[in-house]
Formats: C-alpha cells, structure tokens, sequence
C-alpha cells in the first residue's frame, strides 16, 4: 500500500514571517505542555521526597544519639538491677513480716503491755511492684515514765495508739489476712 503524497506547495505560499511565528507558537505549546504534564508534577514528587528525606534525616540523627548512650544506659540498668535485687535480699517475704508482726506482739505481752486493739488494715502494694506495706493500728498501754500517766493498780500506767507497718517482699500467692497475738489480760 502506498501512502499518499503530502503537498508541500501549502507551505511555501505562506510567508517567512507567519511560518517562523508559527514555529514559535508550536514550540511555545510544547514547552507549556511540558511544563504542565512533566515538570510540575515531577517538581512537586521531588519537594514531597526531600521533605521525606529530611524527617528520615532527623530520626537517623536522634537513633545515632540513642545508640551512642546505648552502651552506658546497658550498664546503668545492669548496675541498677545489682542493686535492685541487693534491696530485695534485705526485705523479708510476706509470711516472715506476719511471723515478725506476731513476735512484736508477743514480745509486747511478755513486757506487760496490755494489748487493747491489735488490727491489721489491708495490704497494699508499692505502685513500683518492689514492696508491700501490712499496717497494724495497735493501742496498748503499760507501765512507762513519760506521757501522761495514769496511776493504776500500784503502778503508773499510760495508753499510747499507733499504727504499725511491715514491709515486705511481695509474692505471687497471697497469704492470710495477718493474725493478731492473743492479748493476755491480767
């Protein structure tokens, strides 16, 4: 098949002047499409990325400070551990603050205190998960010195109330409710 013959002699009856300002209108729509269609659009992907690149730039820089404390916050949170478990050692378990709460109260009674309220309140534990708190309010009287006195049955007699707390390690199991010393009355 043969393809038709362009005729050219359109051409070169237009003048010199139309075909150069034609040439630079059509130049002219090339360089808007692209600009339009290519290069604006590209334009704007490249802001979007170096924006990207900067806030990557930014986390690279704060990890890199991060991985040269790394080193030192291993070995404080070692030490810290040391010392953390060196503190757990000294704190007794739950069922030796109860069996040292009873020797309290037995030793109160073989002294000749008079043991009048003896109540354990609720545990509570530390919101650090490191300890438990077992309060006692204790109100005893007996015979001392100081604080007011009272002269009772031959002797001078005074009342004191407090509250008692042990402090223990704390335990996955919970234990009973701490069991008061029966008072002795003489």
């Amino acid at each position: 098949m043969k393809l038709p013959a362009i005729n050219l002699d359109l051409l070169r009856s237009i003048p010199l002047v139309q075909k150069v300002g034609l040439l630079l209108m059509v130049l002219a729509a090339i360089i808007v499409g692209f600009y339009y269609y290519v290069a604006e659009p590209k334009s704007a992907e490249i802001a979007g990325l170096q924006g990207a690149i900067g806030t990557l730039d930014t986390e690279i820089q704060t990890l890199t400070i991060k991985v040269k404390h790394l080193d030192e916050l291993i070995a404080a949170s070692k030490q810290l551990e040391i010392e953390l478990a060196k503190k757990k050692e000294r704190l007794p378990p739950e069922e030796e603050a109860v069996m040292l709460l009873k020797q309290v109260s037995d030793l109160g009674i073989r002294l000749g205190l008079d043991i009048k309220l003896w109540k354990p309140s609720a545990k509570s534990e530390d919101p650090s998960k490191l300890f438990v708190r077992m309060p006692v309010n204790v109100e005893v009287s007996g015979g001392y010195h100081t604080a007011s006195p009272k002269f009772e049955k031959g002797r001078i007699v005074t009342q004191t109330v407090f509250d008692l707390v042990a402090y223990a390690a704390p335990e996955e199991t919970k234990l009973a409710a701490v069991v008061p010393a029966t008072p002795q009355k003489k």
